[in-house]
């Protein structure tokens, strides 16, 4: 109770002491940071200066980059035993020790792995060469060959327990005890009692071998080299005295201060001075210390101090590099600033610094005593007239300070009386300030320049009166708001006008000159907006620009050279404001919106200064710059002010190390000994790892031990074996990521910039797949080899089979080439017959016309009638099997009542059946099955079987038809019990060109061998099957299987609508073969058509004779041999009609029918081609061409004659319709689109002149753009009539509809309007031509005309 009554009592007495030393910015590691607890017991900085932190949540390290924690699990052997880290110590050769509550522990750095040392109870820890513990009075020795402790020495004694150890470099342990102070031993092991009482908490030797050590109650012992020792302690009365006997830790500077870790704060002692510095933990300073309680502290390689604090987590400073001094707002008006906007400064004859405050007036600052004055506005009282303070200028000779204001206007503060007068604008006052607002103040002889926010002005301080600067001229009439000041060395001022670039002045001459900024001219000013105008001592003027960077004024060529960030390194092209440097004349100093930057001007090199290297301010403020007269720099901004040394900027650079510190492969950090198997130590112990072809995605994450943001560098890598260039990390980027590496070896390297800092490398080794190893190719080789005798071992088995084959492949081809030219033969003959058998069916029907045969010689020749009709159907099926064998046979299929169908085809071969006495029976399911097939190809499939069945069955045996449904099936069976087939010769039954020997032995008839392969393939186009069932004997029967619905048919196949059905009926037309009667024919058929010429065009002279004989009754008939010929005969003879075959030599008719058609003068003649070719495609190319008609051979020679007659008569027929009534118009008689534009063409001339009377052939044909003869010959061919004839018919029929709608016009009118000379002429022309007179037509009386046409 009572140690901690005075604790307590200590406490209170150091918080009254106040001492102002070195200003100190300390960083933290907090919980936030990711530390695992706030109490720090221990610090370590290993070799390759990584951090680590003991405390009561487990050991963390600390890299630079992040926190990473080890603590208990009890999953994990190799993790830490315990969590409450008391001391840390090391080997610094990958070994670290801890003393936990439990025990010892070591932790591996190079496996990451903990070990357990020894369990219990222990006191102390130290490692030098050897790693000693205490326990209690005892010392034990770490044995790492046998990992025992053996004993080392024993205190003798009563109550002794060991708190500290430390070996000097005499040899000599020191021990600290927890009561009984500190005893030394001996290289020799003879012991000594220095210190003989009190709680030792440290043992630390200086760099001048003298000892420090703290104790709990006692203060600190130091013990110099003679041994002499000196007890420091707490001194109440005394400011610069220990601030608490309760000491903890010690570590030594660079510089030599000691610093002190103590329970109430952190000590710095001066051993020149003797003096103690307090710094203690301050909740409104955040740069401060977290915790005043100090546990320990230790010094890393760069001599930067690390403090453990107990409920602060980590401090860290290097007291080498905190050159700044801070200058924030005090509570009161000694202790601060009056606020935190600082701008300008001066500086007056006894040092002080005169600062100007945004919203707190003029603070003056006694640099010598660190203490400030402010000067403020008080309303009713003599003080400054507002607080928002801009310019300051000291008038060294008369003691006076003129102070410009924002709104106050311009002070005067008689630092002898310490009263202000006040100058402000006046309204209509021109000796008044032009403005409230000052912003710059410079002398000029025993007078002010003032910069304003309306322009410059000159005042005259004994007068108190002002007059303003160049409002007299245009140019100066442009300066408004002024930014700064300047007079050079010439005498010459220079202002900066705001927008308007710079002005110079000559008081002199009174000239005033422009420098702005002109995008046209390469060096003029670089921006019109200027913060600064500054010359140094080298008489250079430097202009501070708002967005371009630095501008120097080169007087000798009357331009401006320029610096910034692109091209000079400049931190920011936004300057506010430059001044010389003091240690260097010619050099710069400079503040921008990024921070403060030197320059070194002979070099043209800048060093820039920001927050990312230890620069304490975030944002400066213009203006806000100031050198005092010793070299002391000040900067203001808005968060207070700071100074420093310019000399102690350039600090030496420090070293560090480059750690790899952690690995990740596709995403997953890797650990020593996880199941990736890639490591087996930590990653900056290990010089290379190995990939797998799946693991070429990886991460290395880098860390320095570098935590001096002013000694900060950038840091390159590469990977060699992939590129060779640098690559640059940016701020805080620690990941360097490669992916998708092909195989091979690379080596990453990791440098800094900055020469002698050595580069971390590691080589990765990208291991090729499985398939790509050198035991893959082994295996391959094997089995490639393998393979090799295998195939060699086959290859003369294979030659000789290879050989029967042969024989046996070319007896199949042999057999497939004479089936081939059996088709081929068969195809091209049966086109060579169609033009004969177009003779013979042709001359026959003529002979069967006559009727003067005998009935014997009538019945012969009906029967070649007969027989070339059957002759003509055998060349179609054998032409369908060679479309069906080249896949040329198409389908279009319909909805058809099945039943419907096989029964008309019943009663077709019922007679015949009935002829041969034969039993024909037909036998259905039901009435209606409805499927979809094409019903021409189906009728072949029905005739084929019928046939067949016919030909196999004898008299007396029967055949039947049976149609039924199944489901989704229809299913037809045509049987008979005839000869039967035999069981070997049922699979090549439907072959092609196989005929059953059965057959041959029968009188039937030899057939083709193509009937039931053509059937089998037409089935099958219809997605059906057809089999047979036979026994020799007994009969056979066919089974056809067609499915119902249409969903298995392609679109095509489907017929959409009428017009296929009609091209299916054109195909499918076969011309009978019943001879008309007699009571058919009439008389007027076999009549000459008037003036009608007929062109047959035929290369075959035998038809060509044959079509003469047809047609020359009908026709002036004349003949061609070939297209050519054709066309030449057309254009001098037009003809009436053209038929023409299509297969000829030179042209084809369906390149003459293109021809005709395309041709303006031709295009009105009916064409009739004649082919041999019966495919649906080439009628449909043939119509496509426009072709009036397509007929095949051999065709019915009645059925020629009616056709082409009819497309004659027909035409006339129009034109007659005409010509002879009223309401019928030209365009009917249009056939082709070309005759109907040419008639639409001749019917809006018409119209367009039907009232002139004057309008004539010649107007029409010019109109049409026609010759004369052609405009008659092409109106003659399409309308029947002349020019004339049809101007006179278009104003007749105009007339008639006139005469019908407007019953409001009279005859002569209705004539005038329709170009008629007079009305009698109209109503003659018009009885004439419609057989009724114009009036008779208008009341509706047409009748007359019908009588009269028919008469």
């Amino acid at each position: 109770m009572r140690k901690i009554i005075l604790l307590f009592l200590l406490f209170l007495s150091v918080t009254t002491v106040h001492t102002q030393g070195q200003n100190i910015t300390f960083s933290h590691l907090t919980t936030d940071d990711g530390l695992s607890q706030f109490s720090v017991n221990s610090l370590y900085i290993d070799e390759r200066g990584i951090i680590w932190i003991g405390t009561r949540e487990g050991l963390n390290r600390y890299n630079g980059n992040d926190i990473k924690s080890f603590k208990l699990n009890k999953n994990d052997p190799n993790s830490l035993f315990s969590n409450t880290v008391l001391r840390i110590t090391g080997n610094k050769n990958g070994k670290v020790y801890l003393l936990c509550t439990d025990g010892v522990a070591e932790f591996d750095l190079t496996t990451q792995r903990f070990k357990t040392l020894l369990q219990g109870n222990v006191d102390a820890i130290y490692y030098n060469e050897k790693l000693y513990i205490g326990k209690r009075e005892e010392i034990f020795v770490y044995n790492e060959s046998t990992g025992n402790f053996d004993l080392f020495y024993h205190l003798a004694g009563k109550d002794i327990t060991l708190s500290c150890l430390h070996l000097d470099e005499k040899k000599n342990l020191w021990m600290g005890t927890t009561s009984n102070g500190v005893y030394c031993l001996s290289e020799s092991k003879a012991i000594s009692q220095p210190v003989t009482k009190g709680n030792i908490t440290s043992i630390y030797e200086d760099s001048s071998k003298e000892l420090w050590i703290g104790s709990w109650e006692e203060g600190l012992y130091h013990i110099k080299t003679d041994g002499f020792i000196e007890n420091i302690r707490h001194e109440p009365g005394k400011a610069n005295s220990l601030c608490s006997n309760f000491v903890r830790s010690f570590c030594e500077d660079n510089s030599g201060n000691l610093w002190i870790g103590t329970f109430h704060g952190l000590n710095r002692y001066e051993k020149s001075t003797g003096n103690f510095q307090l710094y203690m933990a301050d909740a409104g300073k955040p740069d401060g210390l977290t915790h005043s309680s100090i546990w320990c502290i230790v010094k890393d390689g760069q001599g930067t101090l690390w403090l453990g604090t107990y409920f602060g987590g980590v401090n860290y400073f290097n007291p080498e590099y905190e050159i700044y001094t801070r200058y924030k707002v005090g509570d009161t008006e000694r202790e601060g600033l009056s606020s935190p906007i600082v701008g300008r400064m001066t500086e007056d004859k006894d040092g002080n610094l005169w600062i100007c405050t945004e919203g707190g007036g003029v603070n003056v600052y006694n640099r010598k005593d660190n203490t400030y004055r402010w000067y403020r506005h008080e309303e009713g009282k003599n003080s400054i007239s507002h607080n928002n303070v801009k310019a300051i200028y000291y008038d060294r000779a008369n003691e006076i300070m003129w102070i410009g204001t924002h709104l106050g206007g311009l002070n005067k503060l008689d630092l002898r009386t310490n009263r202000f007068t006040v100058y402000r604008m006046k309204a209509g006052d021109p000796t008044s300030l032009p403005s409230d607002i000052v912003r710059d103040i410079v002398p000029y002889k025993d007078q002010l320049v003032i910069a304003t926010q309306n322009g410059v002005t000159l005042f005259d301080p004994a007068a108190g009166t002002c007059r303003q600067l160049f409002k007299e001229t245009k140019a100066g009439r442009d300066i408004g708001m002024v930014a700064s000041l300047c007079f050079d060395k010439d005498g010459t001022l220079w202002i900066a006008a705001t927008g308007e670039g710079v002005y110079s002045y000559r008081f002199d001459t009174n000239t005033l000159t422009n420098y702005a900024h002109n995008p046209a001219i390469p060096n003029s000013l670089s921006n019109n907006n200027i913060n600064n105008i500054m010359q140094d001592s080298n008489g250079n003027l430097w202009f501070s620009t708002s967005g371009s960077g630095l501008d120097r004024y080169r007087k000798e060529s009357n331009d401006f050279e320029n610096f910034d960030v692109q091209k000079d390194g400049l931190s920011s092209d936004c300057i506010y404001e430059v001044l010389e440097s003091s240690i260097q004349k010619g050099d710069l100093l400079l503040i921008t919106n990024q921070g403060f930057s030197q320059f070194d001007y002979p070099s043209k090199k800048f060093y820039n200064y920001g927050t990312e290297n230890g620069f304490p301010l975030t944002a400066v403020n213009e203006n806000a710059l100031f050198v005092t007269h010793d070299g002391e720099v000040f900067l203001g901004g808005i968060q207070g002010m700071i100074s420093f040394w310019e000399k102690k900027l350039h600090f030496t650079p420090k070293s560090y190390n480059i750690i790899l510190s952690r690995l990740l492969v596709n995403g997953k950090e890797v650990i020593p000994g996880d199941e990736t198997g890639i490591l087996s130590r930590s990653i900056c112990h290990t010089p290379e790892i190995s990939l797998k072809a799946n693991q070429s995605m990886f991460t290395i994450e880098y860390a320095t031990s570098n935590f001096i943001p002013a000694n900060r560098d950038e840091i390159l890598y590469r990977l060699e074996g992939f590129s060779n260039e640098w690559n640059h990390t940016y701020r805080k980027q620690t990941l360097i990521t490669y992916t998708n590496l092909n195989p091979g070896k690379y080596t990453l390297v990791i440098k800094s910039q900055r020469d002698g800092i050595k580069e971390a490398k590691l080589l990765v080794i990208v291991l090729p797949p499985w398939y790509e190893t050198w035991w893959a190719y082994l295996i391959y080789t094997i089995i490639t080899i393998s393979l090799l005798w295998f195939l060699i071992q086959n290859y003369n088995s294979r030659i000789k089979l290879r050989e029967s084959l042969k024989y046996e492949k070319k007896h199949i081809e042999d057999l497939e080439a004479l089936n081939q030219s059996k088709l081929r033969f068969f195809t091209n003959i049966s086109h060579e017959f169609r033009t004969p058998l177009t003779l013979i069916v042709g001359q026959v029907e003529t002979l069967l016309q006559v009727q003067t045969f005998t009935p014997n010689i009538y019945n012969k020749v009906l029967g070649i009638y007969k027989n070339s009709l059957q002759l003509r159907e055998l060349i179609t099926e054998l032409l369908d099997f060679r479309k069906q064998e080249q896949g040329h046979m198409k389908i279009k299929v319909s909805k058809h009542n099945l039943v419907d169908f096989l029964y008309e085809n019943y009663l077709l071969f019922l007679e015949y059946a009935g002829s041969k006495q034969i039993n024909f029976k037909f036998n259905k399911q039901k009435d209606d099955i409805e499927v979809w097939y094409d019903q021409k190809q189906m009728q072949k499939v029905v005739n084929n079987l019928l046939s067949n069945a016919l030909k196999h069955t004898k008299a007396e045996d029967t055949i039947s038809i049976n149609v039924s449904q199944e489901q989704d099936h229809a299913i037809i069976e045509i049987k008979d019990t005839g000869t039967g087939i035999a069981a070997a010769e049922i699979d090549k039954i439907f072959d092609r060109f196989y005929q059953t020997e059965l057959l041959n032995s029968l009188n039937t008839g030899a057939g083709t061998g193509i009937g039931l392969a053509l059937t089998k393939g037409i089935i099958e186009l219809h997605h059906g099957t057809i089999r047979v069932e036979s026994e020799p004997g007994k009969g056979s029967s066919f089974i056809i299987t067609l499915k119902l619905g249409k969903q298995h048919f392609a679109e095509e196949q489907i017929a959409q609508n009428d017009i296929d059905t009609a091209i299916q009926e054109t195909e499918t037309f076969v011309p009978s073969a019943e001879i008309l009667p007699e009571s058919e024919w009439k008389e007027e058929d076999n009549k000459r058509i008037e003036d009608a010429k007929m062109l047959i065009v035929e290369d075959n002279e035998s038809i060509k004779q044959m079509l003469v004989g047809i047609f020359e009754t009908f026709y002036q008939v004349s003949t061609a041999s070939d297209g050519e010929e054709a066309l030449e005969m057309i254009q001098k003879d037009m003809p009436s009609i053209i038929l023409s075959d299509v297969v000829m030599p030179r042209m084809s008719g369906t390149e003459l029918c293109k021809q005709i058609k395309t041709d303006f003068n031709t295009c009105h003649i009916p064409v009739v081609l004649l082919t041999a070719r019966t495919a649906i495609e080439h009628n449909i190319e043939g119509l496509k061409i426009g072709a009036d008609d397509y007929i095949t051979k051999p065709f019915n020679t009645n059925l020629l004659i009616s056709r082409c007659n009819n497309l004659v008569n027909s035409r006339r027929l129009l034109q007659e319709k005409f010509s002879k009534q009223p309401q019928a118009f030209a365009q009917m008689l249009a056939t082709n689109p070309m005759d109907k534009d040419m008639l639409d063409r001749a019917m809006a001339i018409i119209e367009q002149h039907l009232d002139n009377t004057d309008f004539n052939v010649n107007i029409f044909a010019r109109e049409m753009g026609m010759a004369r003869t052609n405009l008659f010959t092409k109106l003659k061919a399409v309308t029947g009539q002349t020019p004339n004839d049809f101007i006179l018919s278009i104003r007749l029929k105009k007339g008639a509809v006139m005469l019908r709608n407007n019953p409001e016009l009279n005859i002569t009118e209705i004539s005038d309007r329709i170009g008629f000379s007079s009305s009698r002429y109209f109503s003659k022309c018009f009885k004439e031509i419609y057989h009724v007179s114009p009036l008779a037509y208008r009341k509706g009386e047409e009748q007359e005309e019908g009588v009269e046409e028919t008469d």
